[in-house]
């Protein structure tokens, strides 16, 4: 599989963009729903911590962590998508 995707890719650079504008998009959807999933756990957040005597350390560490994922997962990913369009130009 690996060898039949590096001979297609490899003939033209038009088809290398059209792969790279395809993998673009699944990055800005995935990127898109990281930052819905983070603004879900900021809001869980705020709400656990007006109410700090009802709830347990490890719920409230739990949805930190999962928050602090989506933000890692965000920047890599916003990282990815930036370097794709320098290295083909800003086609997309």
């Amino acid at each position: 599989m690996q060898k039949l995707l590096r001979f297609i890719l490899s003939a033209a650079r038009k088809r290398r963009s059209f792969a790279v504008g395809a993998a673009l998009r699944l990055l800005r959807a995935v990127l898109n729903v990281e930052k819905d999933e983070m603004h879900i756990y900021s809001d869980k957040l705020d709400m656990l911590s007006l109410n700090p005597e009802n709830v347990s350390r490890s719920v409230y560490a739990a949805a930190e962590d999962k928050y602090l994922n989506c933000e890692d997962a965000i920047g890599f990913l916003e990282s990815a998508i930036e370097d794709l369009e320098f290295a083909y130009e800003g086609r997309f």
